[in-house]
């Protein structure tokens, strides 16, 4: 053994390997997404602006289907819902037109099913 684990006994290492793992995400895969057909207005913090349809929706996210060459990983966005209701997102992959993006704080499963057009 070397470096930090030097001296310490096997327990000890699996103690400080346990203080230094980081702490889990939610699962978000595991929430129940709802199909949508809602047409939303998308803004990127650079300025570009496109329609897009929501494909599904979660509390935790949605995907997107859009035609824009803009949309990017790692992208911050606004989806502008209504006129009164705006959301704000990152991007977390985009494939051949369709995005999935990560809602930048949970919104309420009666909002989801709002989108959802429940």
């Amino acid at each position: 053994m070397n470096g930090y684990f030097r001296g310490h006994s096997v327990s000890a290492r699996t103690k400080i390997a346990r203080q230094v793992t980081p702490v889990q995400r939610p699962n978000t895969r595991r929430v129940s997404r709802r199909n949508a057909e809602t047409i939303a207005s998308i803004k990127s913090a650079q300025g570009g602006r496109c329609r897009a349809r929501i494909r599904d929706v979660s509390v935790f996210g949605c995907s997107l289907v859009t035609d824009t060459d803009w949309l990017r990983t790692g992208s911050f966005i606004t989806l502008q819902i209504t006129t009164e209701w705006a959301i704000q997102a990152i991007v977390r992959w985009t494939r051949e037109g369709i995005g999935g993006v990560e809602f930048l704080r949970p919104i309420s499963e009666f909002d989801a099913a709002n989108i959802a057009g429940e």
